[in-house]
């Protein structure tokens, strides 16, 4: 028997992961609503499963295996009967010549673990391991060693594809997960989701083969409304996907399919996720920063540009800055493929094959508006009537790719659009990254490292201490929870405009730029000395420049 519900309760309370008063009040509504006290918990908490199975290993003082950890020592496992293996999910896994690491459900059984070492005649290490995860690792052991292959799939022909689609959306909920991505692999269904910009396995303990990967990837064609005979071609759409109690929540959800090798594969973006709580003070700007941002948007008429790559929240920064200035005065509209945040009181369109940004920009400008947000500037002919937009009284918001700050006003150029249409309407170019955030729960401090003073401006007898990934139960072991941006910022006035109406360089540019410019690697580095994030973090999306020669 795998640990019960109060036992990984308990773990949690001890952990501080949960609190005893809140509790209390969980358990009372969990009765009412007739759902078990530990999936209210994980949803109230926003903590999968494996977070409190993590717990009690930290209280144990045991170490908890993650599902990528379960490698089966074969040798040892063929010493194990296969009953005893799937009946108490046992799994040995090497760790060195002297000991073996077993991952266990129920590290309290300790009769049939001192049966395991005799069979082995090694010493053990046991670790705790969660349940779904144990038995899919031990299934597929099996299947690699030849054993038992049409068992660990003989019900596959009775799942419940609506209910695996709910488990696989319930647990990217609760590991607040961007992305889900399904695809078919030697084993059959396999679920990862995207985490702080970090793919991890979702394993479950219903049966994924082939059969039901097909019948999934087809449920989830029919509720994007794409061709379920079409195999052969990339497909894109979308849906909404209702959760039912206790999360009770309904997801906006960008679908994307493509054929592959061994079948076709599923990428779902989930969007709008956490909405109404999202303000301009939650992104990570400084305070300065903020406030210069706080006038750019509330000009009465220019160019607000957010710069970077796919998935660096561009659409996330737009957003919150049209919640801080709507209100039933001012005229919000906006053209965007897809639609990913819903905001009241604004007429959002979105693209098609009838609908393009410029076509739709074009007509907004018929219908008296005060603000216009473009999702996207692709091409010239958007970019051209966005610029013209903003030149006559509008003020524009639009997302570009490109790698920094002044790096917009070259692409504005390659793409066609005039150096004089750019200067007079440019107000602000922002460029972010997004870099995770420390968890708060087990971060520890450190002494920096002679090279971590380099990098970070730090003089030799400077007192400063950095905070450190640990991981816990809380963040799984990542040591990181959430994510936080990284911006640079480039603020116009009427020299710059100038500037770049005159055709300057890039490199001009941010010469002159002066304190109107802040680097990317400036605030990451500001991040760090504030424990917010790591260095290592910082170093995955900027480098510090040398703009001096």
């Amino acid at each position: 028997m795998a640990l019960g519900t109060e036992q990984l309760i308990d773990a949690a309370l001890k952990r501080e992961m949960i609190q005893r008063d809140q509790l209390e009040k969980l358990r009372t509504l969990a009765r009412r609503q007739r759902v078990d006290v530990l999936d209210m918990l994980m949803v109230n908490y926003r903590l999968p499963i494996n977070a409190f199975y993590r717990a009690a290993a930290e209280q144990r003082g045991m170490p908890y295996v993650e599902f990528d950890e379960m490698q089966a020592d074969v040798d040892m496992l063929k010493k194990m009967p296969a009953a005893l293996v799937k009946r108490k999910k046992y799994l040995p896994i090497s760790q060195n010549d002297n000991s073996i690491l077993l991952a266990t459900a129920d590290p309290d059984d300790r009769a049939s673990i001192d049966t395991v070492r005799r069979l082995l005649n090694k010493p053990l290490v046991v670790g705790l391991g969660e349940p779904a995860m144990l038995d899919t690792a031990i299934s597929r052991t099996y299947q690699l060693m030849n054993q038992s292959t049409a068992s660990s799939h003989e019900h596959a022909g009775e799942v419940d594809l609506v209910a695996l689609l709910d488990a696989i959306f319930k647990e990217a909920y609760l590991r607040r997960s961007s992305d889900i991505h399904i695809m078919q692999d030697e084993y059959g269904l396999r679920v990862r989701l995207r985490v702080d910009g970090k793919l991890q396995e979702f394993v479950s303990d219903t049966p994924m083969d082939e059969s039901v990967a097909n019948g999934l990837i087809s449920r989830i064609k029919v509720l994007a409304d794409l061709d379920i005979a079409e195999q052969r071609e990339p497909q894109d759409g979308g849906m909404s996907y209702t959760l039912g109690a206790p999360i009770d929540l309904e997801f906006n959800v960008r679908v994307a399919t493509a054929p592959t090798r061994l079948g076709e594969r599923v990428t779902m973006r989930i969007l709008g996720q956490d909405a109404k709580d999202l303000t301009l003070e939650k992104l990570g700007m400084s305070a300065d920063e903020l406030h210069r941002f706080g006038k750019a948007i509330r000009q009465p008429f220019g160019m607000v540009l957010i710069t970077g790559p796919t998935g660096s929240g561009k659409s996330t920064t737009l957003f919150a800055a049209l919640r801080e200035i709507s209100s039933p005065s001012v005229n919000i509209m906006t053209v965007e493929n897809p639609i990913e945040y819903v905001i009241d009181g604004v007429s959002q369109i979105q693209t098609g094959a009838k609908v393009t940004f410029a076509s739709a920009l074009r007509s907004f400008l018929r219908h008296d508006p005060d603000v216009l947000m473009v999702g996207e500037i692709r091409d010239e002919e958007t970019a051209d009537t966005a610029l013209k937009a903003a030149m006559t009284g509008h003020l524009v918001f639009s997302t570009l790719h490109t790698n920094t700050a002044a790096g917009c006003i070259s692409r504005l150029a390659d793409i066609g659009c005039e150096p004089f249409l750019i200067g007079s309407t440019m107000t602000a170019v922002i460029a972010q990254r997004l870099v995770r955030r420390l968890c708060d729960h087990c971060k520890v401090i450190e002494q920096p490292t002679d090279e971590e003073c380099t990098l970070l401006g730090i003089a030799p007898g400077e007192s400063q201490q950095l905070h450190h990934a640990k991981g816990c139960a809380m963040c799984q072991g990542s040591g990181y929870r959430g994510r936080v941006g990284l911006f640079e910022s480039l603020w116009f006035d009427d020299d710059l405009r100038k500037m770049v109406a005159r055709c300057c360089t890039e490199e001009a540019l941010e010469s002159a730029a002066g304190e109107r410019l802040r680097h990317m690697w400036d605030d990451g580095v500001a991040k760090v000395k504030q424990g917010i994030t790591t260095l290592e973090e910082v170093q995955k999306v900027t480098i510090k420049r040398n703009l001096n020669g």
